[in-house]
């Protein structure tokens, strides 16, 4: 497998080629720019995340529905044991081996954990679970995601997916059997595939390329594992019993998803009027203050006083004594010549 990787990246360099360094000019000017180095840092999209609440936004429908899932997914799992558990229990005879089961203690005289019917059919469940959801996935990606969008417009579709999670968590807890959760489990991992996905990345065109590349990393590396443990740390609180997990767990469910359909109106609104407006959010406006202060600094990096923008800008204006002009902007009277007297009264004035 890796042989294969590696001679299709060869085979790749060789017809396509790769990339040649940038100029070393860029570097340059890089360094010489001291403001926008002072900008770069690892830190910068946590900076971005709190001074903008368009990218929180972004990061709540991009991570906190992994909550539910989360909540979802484990009793999913939790019903699942219980069901295979009584239908091919643990017992102190195997009647096919004449001994023992494996998951049977006989110390304790009881059972340890499942037997291997059961884990089999655990397995089997699982693995028809993944292929159901990767399978709705695709059908809904190939086939819904965009006319969905296009018919429905970004900002109702944005409310689309916490409403279907509402729903289904409302009939989960109304209906706790493992074939409800399995639908409603296969439902929330596949809409939020085609519909969640695309729609959040969309979110990201009114944006400055920070947000794009530094709190987009963090939205994705940070938020989301930090949603699914926050969605641990409730099935832990309430792991005692299934009904206990199902009736806690969901009403937490129900509160995440409310706060998401509040966020999505509010996120669609915003994104609209960025759009109209050609508003950027984390673009920063460094340079439209520098025009408004004329651009003058006291102290350079170099700890040396800095006039040479404020001399510029004095000799663009055309009443300053700092003025200097190019030979082809001076008349005859700048140059001293007056013609009021005619040519017996020409003065020459010399310049020093």
């Amino acid at each position: 497998c890796m042989l294969t990787l590696q001679l299709t990246m060869w085979t790749y360099v060789k017809m396509f080629g790769v990339v040649e360094d940038a100029p070393k000019a860029v570097d340059v000017e890089k360094k010489d720019d001291p403001k926008k180095a002072n900008k770069a840092g690892i830190l910068e999209g946590i900076h971005l995340f709190v001074e903008h609440n368009y990218v929180k936004g972004i990061f709540a429908i991009s991570c906190l529905f992994m909550v539910e899932v989360t909540i979802v997914d484990y009793t999913m799992k939790v019903l699942a044991r219980e069901h295979f558990a009584e239908e091919f229990p643990c017992l102190p005879f195997d009647e096919a081996t004449g001994e023992a089961m494996a998951c049977w203690n006989a110390e304790t005289n009881s059972a340890v954990g499942l037997s291997t019917e059961a884990i089999k059919s655990f397995t089997t469940f699982m693995g028809f679970f993944g292929q159901a959801t990767n399978g709705l996935s695709f059908l809904l990606s190939f086939f819904g995601t965009s006319a969905i969008i296009q018919y429905l417009g970004l900002r109702i579709t944005l409310l689309l997916f916490p409403s279907i999670c509402l729903i289904v968590i409302v009939i989960v807890r109304m209906y706790p059997t493992l074939n409800v959760v399995f639908a409603a489990m296969m439902i929330l991992k596949a809409n939020s595939y085609a519909l969640n996905n695309p729609t959040k990345e969309m979110l990201y065109q009114p944006t400055s390329s920070n947000v794009k590349y530094k709190a987009k990393s963090w939205i994705d590396i940070f938020g989301a594992r930090g949603s699914k443990a926050l969605g641990s740390v409730v099935t832990n609180a309430f792991s005692t019993s299934a009904v206990e997990l199902i009736d806690k767990g969901s009403l937490v469910g129900m509160c995440v998803a409310s706060f998401l359909i509040w966020n999505a109106t509010f996120m669609g609104k915003k994104f609209e009027e960025y759009t109209e407006s050609g508003y950027i959010v984390g673009e920063t406006n460094d340079d439209d203050d520098d025009v408004d202060t004329g651009g003058y600094t006291e102290v350079n990096e170099g700890g040396k006083s800095n006039n040479i923008e404020m001399a510029s800008r004095q000799n663009d204006e055309s009443e300053t004594s700092c003025a200097f002009y190019d030979d082809d902007e001076i008349g005859e009277e700048e140059e001293g010549q007056s013609l009021s007297g005619g040519e017996d009264e020409k003065h020459i004035v010399a310049t020093v």
